[in-house]
């Protein structure tokens, strides 16, 4: 444990080290049923690529492989579930307006577009249309031309690829993920961010792969945990919306799959193959929050988690705290909670130097410095901070405090990722001598070899 950083100190550090936040992405569902399919029901889907992608503007570099990029980024998820994608070539270079669809899945980069990012950082927009019954019957996709892009790693530059493999996700009705590893979670790094390109979000985590599975191919043998989250409050029974759960997979520690709990509590994590998961209880209140998860008319939207709680471990088979899955399964796992605002809440991760609110990519092999910023996290000890894979450890006498511009505390220790770990995404838990816990879910990726 260590004694708080005063602002001093943190602002002195301001020369020594950076901040980084990663930027929001952007959907907007235009008006539909509460209840509904909320996918595309054809199969193949059209997709119309704009004349602007064969002639892109000043703000993607150039030699970029723009339509090579958004191939890719389709291929990614056709690859993963029962999705195809039929392409054409349209003269249109603007996305329909919220008021009424144009029956043309536009793909574009045109600067026309610009008014569509006013006050907005985000890198693109996705405009999704739906049917009197919640099926998507429209999805526009368009490049924020105020950003800059590129596909070759330059450095302060958005990856077209990640960019666009995200916007296809909510083009094909996926939301925001709170897992920080997959493509769809909300905060994309710029080329550059901890000295390194910014390519991870290319590559589908399982978390992405699980959902989308679970919305065009529900009958590939796979299960789901389905329940509500439920407290009491001066002895009335309230929902917990915004909560975060998640599944790993206890064989290799795997973020597999996740759920974000609906105003009346419930939640359900799809897409799970048979197998043994740990199942973890967090409230959105740190590198991804609850407003960055929710958007226009979405059942998500919100700015905390409420009420607030402290992370836990779901289960309903302790002490092994471990639930076993079995194929064409739903398993009904639903939980109380004690109302109680978290003391222990990290809010950044970071290493090279840099704090930001993205995963850290590391390689099998690897032993690096990491950083965690947020309340309490001086009060975390040795024995306090684990990973959830036995080929991440923790390197002993390596924790230190260290200085950041940040509002507060931040510490550094040394990890070492053994070769023989698995691609995936994987949780950094930390843990005060009291008992509280908290998690980074998929912290940190590892990519294929």
């Amino acid at each position: 444990m260590f004694r708080k950083a005063s602002a001093l100190v943190i602002i002195v550090a301001a020369v020594l080290v950076a901040v980084v936040p990663g930027r929001a992405s952007s959907v907007e569902n235009t008006p539909s049923p509460a209840f509904g399919a909320h996918r595309w029901l054809r199969n193949p889907i059209i997709v119309s690529f704009s004349s602007s992608l064969n002639s892109p503007p000043a703000n993607i570099k150039e030699g970029s492989d723009v339509v090579g990029a958004v191939r890719r980024a389709l291929q990614s998820w056709s690859a993963v579930a029962n999705i195809q994608f039929f392409e054409t070539i349209s003269t249109v270079e603007t996305i329909s307006p919220t008021t009424d669809g144009d029956g043309i899945n536009l793909i574009t980069v045109s600067t026309a577009n610009a008014s569509l990012f006013e006050g907005s950082d985000a890198a693109a927009r996705t405009r999704v249309f739906y049917d009197s019954g919640g099926a998507i019957v429209e999805s526009d996709i368009a490049l924020n031309p105020g950003a800059q892009f590129s596909t070759d790693g330059t450095v302060g530059t958005y990856d077209l690829e990640s960019t666009l493999a995200h916007e296809v996700g909510h083009f094909l009705g996926l939301e925001h993920s709170a897992v920080m590893g997959a493509t769809m979670q909300p905060r994309q790094a710029r080329n550059g961010v901890y000295g390194l390109p910014a390519f991870t979000q290319r590559t589908l985590s399982p978390d992405d792969v699980a959902k989308a599975r679970a919305l065009y191919a529900p009958d590939a043998g796979t299960s789901s945990i389905s329940g509500r989250l439920i407290t009491n409050i001066l002895g009335r029974a309230r929902a917990v919306s915004a909560a975060h759960i998640y599944a790993e997979d206890v064989a290799t520690g795997n973020v597999v799959a996740s759920s974000i709990s609906s105003p009346s509590g419930q939640y359900r994590v799809d897409g799970l193959a048979p197998g043994v998961y740990r199942i973890f209880a967090q409230p959105l209140d740190g590198p991804i929050g609850a407003a960055d998860i929710g958007n226009v008319n979405s059942s998500q939207l919100g700015l905390d988690t409420s009420p607030a709680f402290r992370s836990f471990v779901a289960s309903n088979s302790k002490p092994s705290q471990s639930v076993n899955i079995s194929g064409d399964a739903n398993l009904k796992l639903s939980f109380f909670v004690f109302p109680h605002t978290p003391a222990l809440a990290p809010r950044l991760i970071g290493m090279n130097g840099e704090l930001s609110n993205t995963a850290l990519p590391l390689r099998p092999g690897q032993t690096i410095t990491i950083y965690i910023a947020g309340e309490d996290v001086d009060e975390v000890a040795e024995n306090g901070i684990s990973f959830s894979s036995s080929a991440i450890r923790f390197v002993r006498d390596s924790l230190h405090p260290a200085e950041f511009p940040a509002p507060y505390p931040v510490i550094a220790f040394d990890v070492a990722v053994g070769d023989q770990v698995q691609p995936g995404d994987y949780t950094i838990r930390l843990q005060t001598p009291n008992g509280e816990i908290a998690f980074l879910p998929g912290a940190i990726t590892i990519e294929p070899k």
